[in-house]
């Protein structure tokens, strides 16, 4: 038997406010500050103040609860949705804590716990979430065990009940996630998530993306079907712009929607694309066709039918070349150019295009300008002033992508070469523990595409000064300038790997969690389905299968609801292993005989073991009747010893005759 737990009545309040406020601690930020506030306030209240301030009477209680609900109303106008009823149901766990008195009042905290919980999960549907749900499940069960049994087994008896409960429940998990039918966009599709981290804009200035190099925020995840492009040719674009004023670039006109070259290579992929806020789904090179749920726009773009606000996933087709038409309006925008432009670039455009045979050679001329004289590729771009193409070119001479796009972009113009900006993402990172390429913030990009015989080719200047950039990343870069400049020690490069490592895992374990719980649509479960083997799955056979198994499981539940087992006796159990030893000596014990008359009779027959008999009997009785747990550990350490032995030459006592 395990020693009675430490917790009485007096600390249930305290253990169950505790638990109620680690499930609604998720919740600060997703609702009003003052929700999390009062709730926080009323759980004190009740944890640590009653025995200072006394419970509330009915009349605070009942005023209370009228101030939430105007509380509720003044900010929200309503008490329904999701935010609202959650504001509401946080302050009233708080209210009902303060009337909490007995054992049912605790159970019902609990169980509206788990309330708080699914609002946790709403909200924050990410991995460490739901481990973290998890770990709350097994404290209620905890809870609920101290609230039945204040006076029962041990906090560690009780945690490994908790945790078995929970691991009784994963075969129904299952069988609920393989055979119940999804619902239509699932659990989260239409619940705001947290947005992530994507720094992209449709307005170009100096600085605009080399602020993101700080930022290792995942933008999204992408997997590749077949063999996996290089780093250097996976572009994924967001946004074309094409007006410019001389200091910043931005989105001009619609822009025509490209035609599809026939006859050349595609790349089928998937993106799991973080919440954004926009409508914006970066797409590698030129997308043959809009996703399900999008839509191709001009300029090859991508974009969604609503705002993302969750981890979405899209299925995209992409090949290197398209045809695209330019009309005498799109020509004239893309070959614009602020009246007030430093003259000098255009006389540097106007030498450079000086005998060139096309596009292709002045956008040759321009990137070997770039490397003739010199330019640097940095991180840490100098501030640029209101002429800032002006001074990139003639005094400056180092700069970030963006500061090479756009005065690639504006020379080009200058030339008379229709040109554009595209900004996205350039590359990403594989990784190997998940299979798939993550492209963060710091990833985002700038580049040019010009108009060359009907076609919009790429030309990314950056290239032509820092290859290094383009082929191994700007984290490899970053950290060849760090070991240039002798700040990058031994013990930072093995802690870098290892944390590095760790990240990678961690991404691995969130792109399986994003794929099979948050996008666990029907198209998901279907293709599941059949690789268990069933072909013609749809969702009415899938819902007679489901009813059938929870009827099924109702029914053998009911059956076997009657047979219960004993509970388990630890003196008890060792108490009948001393009379056995007994019997092997003939001393067996009577069914009419208690411990006492049974411990008589054997200290007569075998006056050699009396005293042995006699602390046994009295640590089994001390035991079973006085409820003395030491006497449990003697009784046990008695009964290992006792090891009686049958007299020689003397037969059976309990069978001679009187």
């Amino acid at each position: 038997m395990t020693t009675p737990t430490s917790a009485t009545p007096a600390t249930l309040p305290a253990i169950v406010a505790i638990l109620v406020a680690l499930a609604l601690a998720p919740l600060v930020g997703e609702i009003p500050w003052w929700a999390t506030g009062a709730a926080g306030t009323f759980l004190a209240w009740r944890a640590l103040g009653v025995r200072y301030l006394g419970m509330p009477s009915r009349a605070v209680r009942w005023l209370l609860a009228g101030l939430v609900i105007l509380l509720v109303l003044a900010h929200y106008h309503t008490i329904f949705g999701e935010r609202p009823g959650f504001s509401f149901l946080v302050m009233l766990l708080g209210v009902k804590c303060l009337e909490a008195r007995d054992r049912r009042d605790f159970v019902m905290l609990v169980l509206l716990g788990y309330l708080a919980l699914l609002g946790d999960l709403l909200f924050r549907p990410t991995l460490l979430m739901g481990l973290g749900a998890l770990a709350l499940i097994v404290a209620s069960f905890v809870a609920l065990s101290v609230i039945a049994q204040p006076q029962g087994p041990a906090m560690r008896a009780r945690w490994r009940q908790g945790a078995l409960l929970l691991l009784l429940a994963v075969p129904l998990a299952l069988l609920a996630y393989i055979a119940f039918p999804r619902i239509a966009g699932g659990l989260w599709h239409g619940t705001p998530q947290p947005l992530g981290q994507v720094g992209l804009t449709p307005v170009l200035r100096p600085g605009s993306l080399a602020a993101l190099l700080s930022s290792r925020a995942v933008a999204m995840r992408v997997i590749f079907q077949g063999s996996r492009p290089p780093r250097e040719v996976r572009y994924f674009r967001a946004y074309v712009l094409t007006a410019t004023n001389g200091r910043s670039w931005r989105a001009g006109a619609p822009l025509a929607r490209p035609g599809t070259t026939g006859g050349v290579p595609t790349q089928s992929y998937s993106v799991l694309l973080n919440p954004t806020g926009n409508r914006v789904v970066p797409a590698l090179d030129w997308p043959l066709a809009a996703p399900r749920g999008g839509m191709l726009e001009g300029g090859a773009l991508v974009r969604a039918r609503h705002i993302i606000r969750r981890v979405v996933r899209y299925e995209l087709r992409a090949a290197p070349v398209r045809q695209a038409a330019l009309t005498p309006a799109a020509r004239r925008q893309d070959l614009a150019l602020p009246a007030d432009l430093d003259p000098r670039i255009r006389h540097l455009a106007r030498r450079l295009a000086r005998g060139a045979g096309g596009p292709r050679a002045i956008a040759n001329r321009v990137l070997s300008y770039f490397v003739s004289h010199h330019f640097v590729y940095t991180l840490t771009p100098p501030a640029m002033g209101q002429d800032p193409t002006g001074r990139f070119l003639f005094t400056v001479r180092a700069g970030y992508c963006e500061d090479y796009a756009s005065a690639f972009a504006t020379l080009m113009r200058a030339a008379g070469v229709p040109t554009r900006i595209v900004v996205g993402f350039l590359g990403g990172e594989f990784n190997p523990d998940g299979g798939d390429v993550i492209v963060r913030d710091r990833d985002a990009h700038a580049w040019a595409e010009i108009w060359v015989a009907g076609i919009w080719r790429r030309v990314d200047p950056t290239a032509a000064v820092a290859p290094t950039a383009l082929h191994e990343g700007v984290g490899a870069l970053q950290l060849l300038l760090a070991q240039r400049a002798g700040h990058y020690s031994i013990y930072r490069a093995w802690w870098g790997g290892l944390t590095h490592h760790l990240m990678l895992w961690h991404d691995a374990a969130t792109t399986t969690w994003d794929n099979w719980v948050l996008d666990y649509n029907w198209q998901r479960q279907e293709a599941l389905l059949q690789r268990l083997g069933w072909r013609n799955a749809n969702r009415v056979s899938l819902a007679v299968v489901t009813l059938a198994l929870l009827i099924l499981i109702g029914s053998a539940i009911k059956a076997m609801g009657g047979r219960t087992r004993p509970p388990s006796d630890p003196a008890h159990r060792i108490y009948e292993r001393y009379c056995r030893r007994l019997a092997r000596i003939g001393l067996t014990r009577r069914l009419s005989e208690g411990p006492v008359d049974y411990a008589t009779r054997a200290a007569r027959a075998r006056p050699d073991i009396q005293a042995e008999v006699e602390r046994i009997t009295r640590a089994y009785v001390a035991t079973r009747y006085a409820q003395d747990d030491g006497a449990l550990a003697d009784l046990r350490r008695q009964v290992r010893r006792f090891r009686p032995r049958r007299r020689a030459g003397r037969g059976n006592p309990s069978r001679r005759r009187p």
